[in-house]
């Protein structure tokens, strides 16, 4: 075992590669963004030639001159966190990846840090990974709150019905003021029009007719909202729906706002042959979570962050 070091950079980025190539098969827990896997060789080599990793913490095994596993840590201001752990498939179950861990916890500890911890969104579905975290005595970072992967295959369109005194529009421009707000209310949250442009209407793939809102004497009461993403790196595996910020103010609750907005989504997005749409969400919203299931959702995958106290 020896200390990672930039001129590794390739030899491990390789290694990384291969490793987490497996989990390409899987629905990705986002469409938003690429995840891990889809990585390229040459971007992790880049990432591994750079500042943020913190030498000091990663380590790699080699066996007959050949990289077989690594446990890479990057610095995020004063401390450091574990960003890739892989290990070959013809060496695992050997304790590789473990002892470069806890090399790299030592490391750590000796700096004077208190606490290790993932810095990357660690998938449940990484059965591994997971089991070398718990297996050394990492805990789950507040697991009610962290996210979940949700997900509805093969949708089939829903008749909707909007109860009485209540509209529902899609949105335009003149709407963003107040989403904004009802976003604010609902998740508690101080953000204005500029977020949305930026995050949304700023996407190639925005479209203002996949946003419901369901509007109360002219104010915005509920609201849900429809992407029908593709991804350039891997357009046919990475795309499907992904259902953004579904929310209803609290004294309009119970009046199955929430069920017609999404409901009114996935029609949109079935309408465009979309059957497979996915959603985040957290474990302690139980009243939304029966919502989604109603519809068809499953929950694929929990988005974990490991801790572990150094002391």
């Amino acid at each position: 075992m020896r200390r990672f070091e930039p001129g590794m950079a390739d030899d491990v980025a390789a290694l990384i590669h291969d490793a987490f190539a497996e989990h390409q098969a899987r629905p990705p827990l986002s469409l938003l963004w690429p995840p891990a896997p889809w990585t390229t060789v040459d971007e992790l080599a880049e990432m591994l030639a750079g500042e943020t990793i913190c030498g000091e913490a990663s380590h790699v095994a080699l066996a007959e001159g050949r990289f077989v596993a690594a446990a890479i840590a990057v610095r995020r201001g004063d401390n450091a966190g574990w960003w890739r752990i892989a290990t070959t498939g013809d060496h695992r179950g050997r304790g590789l990846a473990t002892r470069c861990v806890e090399a790299g916890e030592s490391a750590l500890r000796a700096s004077g840090q208190a606490l290790a911890a993932t810095e990357e969104v660690v998938d449940s579905r990484w059965e591994a990974s997971n089991a070398l975290f718990a297996a050394l005595g990492y805990r789950l970072d507040d697991p009610e709150r962290r996210n979940i992967t949700m997900m509805v295959e093969d949708y089939v369109e829903r008749p909707i019905a909007v109860p009485d005194d209540y509209e529902l529009t899609t949105f335009t421009d003149e709407d963003i003021e107040g989403w904004s707000e009802c976003r604010n209310a609902v998740f508690g949250s101080d953000v204005g029009p500029e977020w949305f442009r930026g995050h949304f209407q700023a996407r190639p793939d925005f479209d203002p007719a996949g946003w419901f809102l369901v509007k109360h004497e002219g104010r915005i009461v509920g609201m849900s909202g429809a992407l029908h993403a593709r991804h350039m790196r891997d357009p046919e595996h990475l795309s499907g729906g992904q259902i953004e910020y579904v929310a209803v103010r609290d004294e309009h609750r119970g009046r199955r706002l929430g069920e017609l907005v999404v409901t009114a989504c996935l029609n949109w997005l079935a309408e465009r042959g979309v059957r497979r749409s996915v959603l985040i969400t957290q474990p302690f919203r139980v009243p939304a979570i029966r919502l989604y299931e109603k519809l068809g959702f499953r929950t694929i995958a929990a988005w974990h962050r490991w801790v572990k106290d150094l002391g």
